[in-house]
This record gives structure tokens, sequence and C-alpha cells, in this order.
């Protein structure tokens, strides 16, 4: 019978908040970006009713708080449409709060009755944002935030530490689950269209990353693989030779101090076009010379560039020139080698031979 009795009242609460609930009311945001796996949003001017816990313990009271504000607990008797999502500040104290509908204001919402409901209003706001599905819970949220400041980290914007979850659906919906982990981002950096990327790969990407470290006008560096057919591959999966990824270099860099040209001049004197799916004794499809372009801009550019270079060299040249899709950030590890680990014996051996000289050669692209 008390099984039948809880059964039944969470029925009817799923019912009720899916009567409430006013899909037209959903519209906080546009979206203006996207990223890889995260979404660039402009928020409208929203207006919050919350519940921030007393403790750790208090948690579980946060939705019966703000829920008994929306079903008429106010000085008006009013019922609230409810809408989605719900969202927990994580950097308020895992503050609960609901956002209300278009037409409510600060100036037209009833009081509550209850004196530790708040109802106030956020400013509109640029936000980053990563999808997620299934049941949320403190390990996968913290996953997704560390996913989501290493992508704005890559891409060079800045965020503030204001992480939120956004929770989508009933708990009592099984199925289809939504949520969302939001984190506000400087508008300044966003906006900031002088930089541009590319992608490309010379052998091993601990040289090709210690080439350009130093050169003027690169603003980022990130070691990790493309052009392959795996999702997320690992080192070892990518060395096989069975993922059909390279080692790559995303390279991020602001177009108004260093040009795709300059790039390509850097990056074809610092290994050899040559020789085919190796550079020296590193050996494997993964060690290819390849260029990822972004669009057939670009693509043009490289060839060009391909073929005015052609009648230096004795061999024909083999660099792979593709269509840019995903990058894969490789491990951590990988990431600054060079800088990190210069006494180890391959970068001795490799690696400073081949910065030295392209310094030496190319010195006016490079930080004194």
């Amino acid at each position: 019978m008390k099984i039948f009795v809880l059964s039944l009242v969470a029925l009817l609460t799923f019912l009720f908040v899916k009567l409430i609930a006013n899909p037209k009311d959903y519209n906080h945001y546009e979206v203006i970006d996207k990223i890889e796996k995260i979404e660039i949003r402009k928020y409208r001017k929203l207006v919050y009713a919350s519940y921030k816990p007393k403790n750790a313990n208090d948690r579980n009271n946060s939705f019966s708080n703000v829920a008994g504000y929306i079903f008429g607990g106010n000085n008006k008797e009013l019922k609230i449409a409810m809408t989605s999502p719900v969202v927990i500040k994580k950097h308020n104290e895992n503050e609960m709060a609901f956002v209300m509908p278009n037409k409510y204001n600060i100036e037209n919402l009833p009081a509550p009755n209850n004196k530790y409901v708040n109802i106030y209003e956020e400013p509109s706001s640029i936000k980053a944002v990563i999808s997620y599905s299934g049941y949320s819970n403190s390990k996968i949220e913290e996953d997704k935030i560390i996913e989501l400041k290493e992508t704005l980290k890559d891409n060079n914007i800045d965020h503030f530490n204001n992480f939120e979850v956004l929770i989508y659906n009933s708990p009592y919906q099984f199925i289809n689950r939504k949520n969302e982990i939001s984190v506000s981002i400087n508008n300044v950096t966003m906006n900031n269209k002088e930089y541009n990327k590319i992608h490309i790969g010379g052998g091993c990407f601990w040289c090709i990353e210690a080439v350009f470290e130093g050169v003027i006008g690169i603003k980022n560096i990130v070691s990790g693989y493309s052009g392959g057919k795996i999702k997320n591959p690992s080192y070892k999966e990518v060395a096989s030779g069975l993922t059909n990824h390279a080692e790559v270099c995303q390279i991020t860099y602001d177009k108004k101090i260093i040009d795709l040209n300059d790039i390509l001049k850097i990056f074809f004197f610092s290994h050899d076009p040559t020789t085919l799916n190796r550079q020296g004794n590193d050996i494997g499809k993964h060690y290819r010379s390849i260029i990822l372009y972004n669009n057939e801009d670009e693509k043009i550019k490289i060839q060009n560039y391909i073929s005015n270079i052609g009648n230096i060299y004795s061999e024909e040249i083999v660099t792979e020139i593709k269509k840019f899709d995903k990058f894969y950030k490789a491990e951590e590890y990988h990431q600054n080698y060079y800088e990190n680990n210069g006494s180890q014996g391959y970068c001795r051996a490799v690696i400073s031979p081949k910065v030295n000289k392209v310094r030496k050669e190319l010195s006016k692209y490079y930080n004194k």
C-alpha cells in the first residue's frame, strides 16, 4: 500500500508539472556560435525564484521550497507556470533557481510567503554550454565542467567561475533526459575574430609544437589527433596506425600579426614534406605530413604555396591536404612536451637541433 501511495504521489506531481509547464516560455536564449561540443548562447535578462540550502542536509528541500512558491505559496495565491530548465548554481552554495515565464518581471511577480525564497533578476549574459544525457550526479558534473574548461582554454575564451547545472526533465522521466553545464564567458575574448586556427602535422607533434613556441602572433598550441575516423582516440590507438589519424598541432594565431603563408613557411622549413608517412626515424602513417584546411580559401592558399616551393625539393611533396573535420586533444603529458622535458633523449637528439635550425634561419618570426 505504501509503495502504491508513493507511486501515485510521484505520478500526480509529474503530471502537474507537465500541465503547468509552458513550452513557449523556454526561449531564454539564442545560439550565437558552436565550438566543438559546446554552444555559445546569448541569454536574455532572466527573473529567478530561488532557494539556497542552509547546509548539505537541506539540499533535498530546495525543490519543495521553490515549488511551493510557484504552486500558489505567494501573497496572491497565484499559480505560476513552471518553465524549464531548473538551475543549480554550484558557485552559490548549490542554490536552486526556477526561471520565471517571460511575462513576469520583478514588479509583477507576487511576493513569496516563504521568507527563504528569493526573487531576483539576472542581467543578459553570454554563456558557454555543454550538454549531456541521463541522470546527473556530482562526478558527471565535475567531469563535464573540466571538459568545458578545457574546450574554452583551447579556444582562448576566458570564463568566469559561475558554473551552473541545468536540469530539463522531471525526476520521473526515465528516457531522453537532458542536462547541461553552463558558465559565463568574457564577451571580449569571444568577439575577437582576429584569431584563426590551422591544424598541421609533420612527424611527431612534440616537434611541431616546439617549433611554433615563441613565434610572434601564435596565441596557443595544442597537440592532438585529426584526419582519421575514430572518435576520441588514445595515443596508443593512433600509434597503432588503425585510426588513420595523424599527430597534429592545433595552432591559434592572430591574423593581424602573422598570416597563413608565414605559418606555412615555418612548417615546411621545419620538416621534410617529401617522405611519405615518416619523419626521420619516426615511421608510421600517423607521422605523415598533413595540413587540414577550414575552407576553400585556405585550401587554395595552401595549394598555391606548395606549388611555389615545389622546385626547392628534389623529390615530390607528399603533404596531404585535407578538409578539417574534428580535432581530439592528446593526453595531458603530450602538451608542452619539449618545454617540460628538454633534457630527455629524444628532445636533445631530435627536437633541439630542429628548433635551433628554424630559429636561426627564420629568426624574424620569433620573440627575441
